[in-house]
């Protein structure tokens, strides 16, 4: 995904919520940061990626990332250090009661029900292509998408923080649908995925590597052109985030 400039008029809007007012992209990056620290997925003292590669993984201008770091930080959720070892680092002893009634946060706990429907909507098309693809699995065509897959989990296991895996992690699943052969899907499959990826927050690269594994499997039951477990690996593999997404109370990755 791309970051957009720093000039773009800049607005989330969530599928529910297209008949009001937009959210600003400002401001879906400061309930996406604070939800993350809510939840244990940053801690105090965890360091985030360069501003650049926060907003490539969070899909908004590198203006957005600097003008929500910055307000972050004068609340004192985040700190900002100079130097060789400096960067944006959670602020310790940070209380999340701090923005319960935060209208953004609360916007996306009221979108509960959407990404529900989002994730339920995407397992269901990916397992269908994953089966599709180990049916086609010795197809040449096929087999070259298969390989672009292999090279996203490489990359993904090499991924240092959650925005390169965020790269990686699109790219796999991009290249498994095109696997599947039908072209006429993978339109459909891509808006549901990015509409699902807008509500994502930060994870720890512990908790990514998890899903890596994920990945793995999907892909090794393709290979051996076994449709069903194909099928089963990619819908277990969706339907778990709705354990690790923000709408559960005890995400997978939060060691709460």
């Amino acid at each position: 995904m791309t970051s957009k400039s720093a000039g773009a008029d800049e607005h989330f809007v969530a599928p529910a919520l297209s008949g009001v007012a937009p959210l600003s992209m400002f401001d879906a990056v400061r309930a996406r940061l604070y939800l993350a620290i809510e939840l244990g997925l940053l801690k105090a003292g965890d360091r985030l990626p360069s501003d650049a590669r926060s907003a490539e993984a969070l899909d908004v201008s590198v203006a957005t990332i600097r003008r929500a770091f910055g307000a972050l930080t004068e609340e004192n959720v985040l700190t900002r250090k100079r130097g060789r070892h400096g960067g944006t680092f959670v602020a310790a002893d940070v209380d999340p009661t701090r923005w319960a009634e935060d209208p953004a946060v609360q916007r996306f706990r009221d979108e509960a029900p959407t990404v529900r429907a989002l994730i339920d909507e995407r397992a269901l098309i990916e397992s269908a292509l994953a089966a599709e693809a180990a049916w086609r699995h010795g197809d040449p065509a096929t087999a070259a998408h298969l390989d672009d897959a292999r090279e996203a989990i490489a990359a993904a296991e090499a991924a240092e923080d959650w925005t390169e895996f965020h790269a990686a992690d699109v790219r796999f699943h991009r290249a498994v649908a095109a696997a599947s052969g039908h072209d006429w899907a993978l339109a459909q499959h891509q808006a549901v995925a990015d509409a699902l990826y807008a509500y994502f927050v930060p994870y720890p690269i512990a908790y990514l590597r998890e899903s890596n594994a994920q990945h793995r499997a999907v892909l090794e039951a393709i290979d051996r052109g076994e449709a069903r477990i194909a099928a089963r690996e990619a819908l277990a593999h969706v339907r778990e985030l709705r354990e690790s997404m923000f709408i559960s109370q005890r995400p997978s990755g939060s060691g709460r």
